[in-house]
């Protein structure tokens, strides 16, 4: 396995020594022209992590994924949907109860003309369970090339040693006889791990080993998951080679560590994400995130706009029109807070406190707090949250409970918020309360 990472980072050297990759780009706020119907639609979702017993969570999710997705595309002028996608980790311990409840579903919830792709990960394969295994209890094989309304849709799993150097060859022929067919026409791929250096939650979930391939193909569009990372941060959408999407998860969402209670935070489990993806004749593309749990389409997670989230690729196989680039870092706007914000508290007791206060406002997507606490100028303790932006609606506050305090003791917060792309509020929201006697 160390030979295969030194060969793969070799190899991304040497794409880097020829230049194959973009300039650097300038985003714009391109949106597709919607008013064409598309011609192709499909749903893809990641980490369904199915269990055994119908009763569980994820069983009922994985059922409305597609009753919502039917429902949706026959409300359209275009009604179809072309297929379905299951980016890995469909099953959660690698039994056959698990994967015979994806089959009741399937069974029952698919339409038979709707075909159903799968990637198979380290999840689905867990307990001695192989790929071969998967591929039989599901029917559907772990890597294919999928032509669809004359766009391919390209699976690639992992084998059963955890790596793609087996898939590479196949998978660079795969997309390079897409691209001689038509060099402006995106080109699908599906993958279970991220593309590291792209999409949120690459850094900490991510692998390099398909990076070769995928970046001398700026027509692909990558759509990978085993983050658990919510769909709705812009993070979601990545361009720098190509195009990555992360998928989210239909059984709990995680983030990055580093906040107080680590990187699962309360209520994630009241989390299930997937796509809907249109295609339209020129190409371009449209991303659009649905929450299973509202049953609706996720809404822009900018404190200034109502409008439905949609992530929009125009032009998917020139490099130099791309949107989603780490350019947002350096032009994000700065969160501020509300005008005449404060904080407030409650349940104070001799060694405690509840503080609350209005969410601060961002362009893009307010992400987390830090709350220090202090006792005159001494810090007693720091804490950092994230701000529930993956739960909609999102809450209107945000609050952090303090335990083991002193008695009648005057303590003063420092509320600072930061936005998805690190920028924080200015000035620290500041408020002081006093704990009860005992």
């Amino acid at each position: 396995m160390g030979f295969v990472r030194v060969l793969i980072c070799f190899m991304v050297t040497v794409l880097m020594t020829l230049n194959l990759y973009p300039a650097t780009i300038a985003p714009n706020n391109a949106v597709v022209d919607q008013t064409e119907n598309p011609v192709m639609r499909f749903a893809v979702c990641s980490d369904i992590h199915m269990e055994d017993s119908v009763d569980c969570r994820q069983y009922g999710r994985l059922e409305k994924l597609f009753e919502y997705s039917y429902e949706y595309a026959e409300s359209q002028p275009y009604s179809s949907i072309d297929a379905f996608v299951f980016v890995g980790d469909i099953i959660t311990s690698g039994t056959k109860a698990q994967a015979d409840n994806i089959n009741d579903i399937v069974g029952r919830c698919k339409k038979a003309e709707t075909p159903l792709m799968c990637v198979y990960d380290n999840h689905d394969i867990a307990n001695d369970t192989t790929i071969a295994d998967c591929e039989q209890w599901l029917g559907v094989p772990a890597n294919e090339d999928r032509v669809i309304n004359g766009f391919h849709l390209i699976t690639a799993s992992y084998n059963d040693s955890s790596l793609y150097a087996t898939r590479l060859p196949s998978l660079y022929k795969q997309l390079n006889n897409a691209k001689n067919e038509d060099p402006k026409k995106p080109i699908f791929v599906f993958n279970h791990r991220h593309i590291e250096g792209t999409v949120y939650g690459s850094t900490a979930w991510g692998t390099f080993e398909l990076s070769p391939v995928l970046n001398q193909f700026p027509q692909v569009i990558d759509f990978s998951g085993h983050s658990h990372y919510p769909v709705n941060d812009p993070r979601s959408c990545s361009q720098y080679y190509f195009t990555s999407f992360g998928c989210g998860t239909l059984s709990y969402v995680e983030l990055e560590d580093g906040m107080s209670y680590g990187s699962v935070p309360p209520g994630a489990e009241q989390c299930a994400q997937f796509y809907i993806v249109e295609v339209y004749a020129d190409n371009s593309v449209a991303v659009k995130p649905f929450n299973i749990l509202t049953g609706d389409f996720f809404t822009d997670p900018s404190s200034y706009s109502g409008e439905q989230l949609i992530y929009y690729i125009t032009n998917p196989s020139d490099r130099s029109g791309f949107s989603y680039t780490n350019a947002r870092y350096t032009t994000a706007d700065t969160p501020v807070w509300p005008q005449g914000a404060k904080a407030e508290f409650s349940g104070i007791t001799a060694d405690g406190a509840t503080v609350t206060f209005p969410q601060a406002l961002d362009g893009e997507e307010i992400h987390n707090y830090r709350v220090v606490l202090k006792k005159g100028t001494a810090v007693a303790g720091t804490y950092k949250f994230f701000s529930e932006f993956y739960f909609e609606p999102m809450p209107e506050t945000a609050a952090w409970t303090f335990t083991d305090l002193k008695p009648n003791t005057e303590y003063t917060v420092e509320i600072t918020g930061f936005d998805t792309y690190f920028k924080k509020t200015a000035e620290p929201l500041t408020a002081s309360f006093r704990t009860a006697a005992e």
